[in-house]
């Protein structure tokens, strides 16, 4: 029985990498999808070497360490949330679900601000203050910055480039793998939105050791039903100040004597990202009063 690791997955086969080296095209046991089982990119997976001109299957995988929906990954050692101001508009409220939704699965995130030379001083310095709490780091694939701390970050881990569609993951994909050239895309002239150049996610081997997994940009992401009060578990920032609170179980929103609250209007905690944290809030209080309709 060989182990090897599933890189990708195109209509019902999936291409897995094991020996090494080595790479053979296989499709799941039919148990899989009797038990709503859906494999993903990045699982360790058990089968027989198949025979010449034959088609091959995988007969088990391995319990995941994590996983993630959106994107479909699973097995992420680290996850680079890739952003940018312009070309197109940084979504930050997506930004912020992407990063809640990584610390509920206990997956370690980095917030990347790309395409750094198209935003001004003021904006870089306001994105580092932001996301310090996701060691953040500047950016450009034109002018090559920052992409020598991510070749060494790279080193002997799976990393996840995960954000909405155009903000360039695809083209640290290519500063990344020199001598391949992946397809990166334009964006909308009409509605200066990315466009999906990249079709599935899919791991690729790093020649400096390591696997990056680029996977295709999106608009929306929702968390999961939770209840409301663990929402600001998900924000590493809170954390010092979660037993200041006058009361238990605080929400941090119309509760009075909120240390969270107080340090949003010292200056300590970002206010833009508090305001979303409450639209967040919203969403995640509504979708949890409407979980048995």
């Amino acid at each position: 029985m060989q182990q090897g690791t599933i890189l990708k997955g195109v209509g019902g086969y999936y291409t897995v990498l094991y020996e090494t080296d080595k790479q053979c095209v296989l499709k799941p046991r039919g148990k899989f999808r009797h038990n709503e089982i859906r494999p993903l990119p990045g699982d360790h997976v058990l089968f027989q070497e198949p025979e010449e001109g034959k088609d091959g299957a995988f007969d088990e995988i391995l319990p995941r360490k994590n996983q993630m929906i959106r994107p479909a990954v699973a097995n992420i050692d680290l996850l680079w949330a890739v952003i940018c101001m312009k070309k197109p508009k940084g979504d930050f409220l997506l930004l912020d679900k992407l990063l809640a939704n990584c610390r509920r699965e206990h997956i370690p995130v980095r917030v990347v601000l790309n395409k750094c030379d198209l935003a001004t001083p003021a904006q870089k310095d306001s994105f580092l203050q932001s996301y310090r709490a996701f060691d953040p780091l500047l950016v450009s694939t034109l002018t090559n910055e920052g992409i020598e701390q991510l070749k060494q970050q790279t080193r002997g881990k799976t990393i996840c480039l995960s954000g909405q569609s155009g903000v360039g993951k695809t083209s640290i994909t290519n500063a990344l793998l020199p001598g391949r050239a992946f397809q990166t895309g334009e964006l909308s002239k009409k509605t200066s939105r990315g466009k999906h150049t990249t079709r599935h996610a899919e791991l690729l081997p790093l020649p400096q050791g390591g696997t990056l997994v680029d996977t295709p940009g999106f608009s929306l992401m929702e968390l999961p039903l939770m209840e409301p009060e663990s929402l600001c578990s998900l924000y590493p920032e809170f954390d010092a100040y979660q037993n200041q609170c006058r009361f238990d179980g605080c929400l941090h929103n119309a509760e009075p004597d909120c240390a969270v609250k107080q340090a949003v209007a010292q200056g300590k905690l970002d206010e833009p990202r508090y305001q979303r944290y409450l639209q967040i809030l919203q969403q995640v209080q509504e979708k949890w009063r409407k979980r048995y309709e």
